[in-house]
């Protein structure tokens, strides 16, 4: 699977509330934001974060109905043949990053 290419135009606004109104939804983001992740497997995700898979699966699969992330070959997977797939960001990560500053500071405000 190849990835798609990045989308021109960031979210709508009704898109990006959605995407950071969520606390594991921002927690995935800052993972790929901060540099944890490039490209990561639910299961990557959810073992870093301590949750389960299906959780951070139902949350990765939100964030890529709105092109926030797309889903990516991301080369050897842990001692398999072959490529493994996995999600990486469909934006840019530092208007990302502003967002997510933005809104842990409404949240410190509001």
């Amino acid at each position: 699977m190849r990835p798609a290419p990045a989308r021109s135009m960031p979210p709508t606004s009704s898109e990006l509330i959605s995407a950071v109104s969520h606390p594991l939804r921002r927690r995935i983001l800052c993972a790929y934001v901060d540099g944890t992740f490039e490209c990561a497997s639910a299961g990557e995700l959810a073992a870093a974060m301590g949750e389960r898979v299906g959780r951070v699966a139902y949350h990765l699969k939100t964030l890529a109905r709105d092109d926030i992330l797309r889903p990516a070959q991301g080369g050897a997977g842990r001692g398999r043949e072959g490529a493994r797939y996995g999600w990486t960001l469909g934006v840019e990560p530092e208007w990302l990053r502003l967002v997510l500053e933005v809104w842990s500071g409404a949240e410190v405000s509001g």
